[in-house]
């Protein structure tokens, strides 16, 4: 079972594993690095790819029925596959915001950096159904415990670096999840 912090995002936590592992167990998917952009494709949403000037890395976008993930092609190729999934969780959970662009009415989710800060409860959610779309939790444990096994001296670093490239994943973020998952402490 995943840790998690007692608090205000715990059930917005536990909505987004849920729909994640929903997704996951629906599709049968029980090998890494996980699809998401074939996901976002079963789910009718389009993947855009975009050099930005800004900072984002990417956005969810819904037109009437038709729905879109926006990737910045500026951030790294396992950047944009959290992008996606961070966006994509977006889409499933929420219902997004109303902007005006272009004389159009639009609902546009944007991705910054307030993003990762974690203060934001659509944001928490949204980077928790990423972690457990890209990072299924029995799936993690499984090669964790194969690495393990086969190199019993393994180093911190050295498990985080191995499954970050057997999930294609950051470093960075299988850290987080290996620690959210309780095989790490902070």
């Amino acid at each position: 079972m995943e840790n998690g912090h007692e608090g205000t995002y715990d059930k917005p936590r536990a909505r987004a594993r849920d729909e994640a592992r929903r997704i996951i167990r629906d599709l049968n998917i029980t090998e890494p690095p996980v699809d998401v952009e074939a996901i976002a494709t079963m789910q009718g949403i389009e993947i855009l790819r975009h050099r930005f000037d800004g900072p984002e890395s990417g956005f969810a976008l819904r037109d009437g029925t038709r729905r879109y993930i926006g990737l910045n092609t500026q951030t790294s190729r396992r950047r944009q596959r959290f992008t996606a999934a961070h966006e994509l969780g977006h889409l499933i959970l929420h219902d997004g915001k109303e902007l005006i662009v272009d004389q159009a009415v639009l609902r546009v989710d944007l991705r910054n950096h307030l993003s990762s800060m974690g203060t934001d409860r659509e944001e928490v959610e949204a980077n928790t159904f990423a972690a457990a779309l890209l990072m299924p939790e029995r799936i993690v444990l499984r090669h964790a415990a194969e690495l393990i096994q086969a190199n019993g001296d393994i180093s911190r670093d050295g498990l985080i670096s191995d499954l970050a490239r057997i999930f294609d994943a950051s470093a960075e973020a299988m850290g987080y999840r290996l620690i959210s998952l309780g095989l790490l402490t902070a």
